[in-house]
């Protein structure tokens, strides 16, 4: 029996006593709200409108992949060249073998608390090009939160197409593991026995070069023997991969609820998941209340915390499973991005700040970039990632051999080499490995 049958009967069935009469109406009027939304929303676009005329995919999806990954490409080359804490003296963090995690060495000596929002800064210290960068965190914060939005946004309609759990795992695995395989191995096997200042023979015989192959599971190092060790940003072969393992977690939560078949486009099973995300949502803000600093969503000054990218992931499932509520209008987008920016800038109610996001990059995700789409024909995102930092680390580590330790690098002559190489190893991925491996579905795919 389908569920409009299920209610058609409660609503008919009549017991004595004013509180039956509650229960059984209490389904009938839920529906009546219901219609009344969606027939209001079927006077605008919709989320569900827009990917009906765009089978099933966001038209702008292609562009943010590739903008989100070419952005934290050049903030990433930014740092690189120009040094961990814009110079300041810092040491490395050794209760953490491999991760080449640095801190300020004073911590006291920085010039403002980036960590504190706009409130906790004096602006009559600050140049104007500080300033300038403090306005503009908001957006480099929000660049892999959107990321993983954007992903649960994808997973999960994914997942309403075609809810095979033996699909939804194999998909996942042919679309990381190859091409991570690869880079992580190109990187071990070539770039470090190139580059590092240990003797070939001790830097292959070394624990962490056998450790590095650990990224293909998702068990994260950031260093090689003897790799990089001079760079302005010391000993990091692939920052990118700090997310390696929260994407894994995200996949693993979807999983379970395809296991108990929770991601379903049912109504009754939509507004229970609805539900199990907002409860949790309202327990981490009761909880932030309490011990804000425990519970913060920002990792740091530059990225949000790892577990509350998982709420994005989720927040992006949310939105698609809801997509038929989801109006898409620049005034609400507006008022979103200024949601989101006033909190990151005050610094409060900071877990709420991933429902204006998602709500920005569904939005973004639903408009049309057809030139753009000319122009990145191919999906490159994932090279990019994967690609990106170790090129950067690579061309300093070779300038600066050739130049001097002392010879001051030029973000203007690293960038547009950075940004060329990636993009040709990134083609390399897609076209070599990524491709292929994606072809592989049609063994084993069960037809949607």
């Amino acid at each position: 029996m389908s569920q409009s049958d299920r209610d058609a009967g409660l609503a008919t069935v009549s017991l004595p006593g004013a509180l039956d009469r509650e229960r059984s109406s209490a389904p009938s009027s839920f529906r009546r709200l219901s219609d009344t939304i969606q027939s209001s929303l079927a006077q605008r676009e919709t989320a569900e409108s827009i990917l009906a005329k765009n089978n099933g995919l966001g038209p702008g999806f292609n562009m943010m992949r590739h903008l989100l990954s070419l952005v934290i490409l050049s903030h990433h080359c930014r740092v690189a060249v120009a040094g961990l804490f814009a110079g300041a003296v810092f040491v490395k963090k050794l209760d953490e073998p491999g991760m080449a995690v640095y801190v300020l060495k004073d911590p006291g000596a920085a010039a403002f608390d980036k960590m504190g929002g706009l409130t906790a800064l004096s602006f009559s210290h600050l140049h104007a090009s500080e300033i300038i960068q403090e306005l503009l965190r908001p957006g480099l914060i929000a660049l892999v939160g959107m990321f993983f939005a954007l992903s649960g946004f994808l997973v999960t309609g994914s997942a309403i197409k075609n809810p095979d759990i033996k699909t939804f795992f194999v998909n996942r695995v042919l679309r990381i593991v190859p091409a991570l395989s690869v880079e992580v191995t190109l990187c071990a096997l070539v770039v470090g026995p190139l580059l590092t200042q240990l003797p070939l023979s001790q830097y292959l015989s070394e624990y962490q070069f056998f450790r590095y192959f650990g990224n293909i599971v998702g068990h994260v190092t950031f260093e090689l023997p003897g790799l990089f060790l001079h760079n302005p940003w010391p000993e990091m072969v692939n920052a990118n991969l700090w997310t390696l393992p929260w994407e894994l977690w995200c996949y693993v939560f979807a999983f379970a609820l395809l296991l108990v078949r929770m991601i379903s486009s049912e109504p009754r099973k939509i507004r229970w998941l609805t539900l199990l995300v907002g409860a949790a949502l309202i327990a981490e803000l009761l909880a932030y209340f309490i011990d804000p600093a425990t519970f913060s969503v920002r990792q740091d000054s530059t990225r949000l915390a790892g577990w509350y990218l998982v709420f994005m992931f989720f927040f992006g499932m949310v939105f698609r499973l809801n997509a038929r509520y989801v109006p898409i209008h620049w005034a609400i987008f507006a008022i979103s991005a200024a949601c989101y920016a006033v909190i990151m800038w005050l610094n409060v109610l900071l877990p709420l700040a991933g429902i204006f996001l998602t709500y920005c990059t569904v939005y973004i995700g639903m408009q049309s970039f057809r030139t753009f789409d000319r122009l990145f024909s191919q999906d490159l995102s994932y090279g990019i990632y994967l690609y990106g930092f170790p090129i950067t680390q690579a061309t300093i580590d070779i300038f600066q051999r050739f130049l001097g330790p002392d010879h001051r690098l030029s973000l203007a002559v690293i960038l547009p080499i950075v940004v060329v190489l990636t993009l040709g190893f990134a083609a390399f991925s897609w076209n070599i490995i990524e491709k292929p491996a994606l072809r592989l579905r049609r063994f084993y795919q069960r037809p949607a």
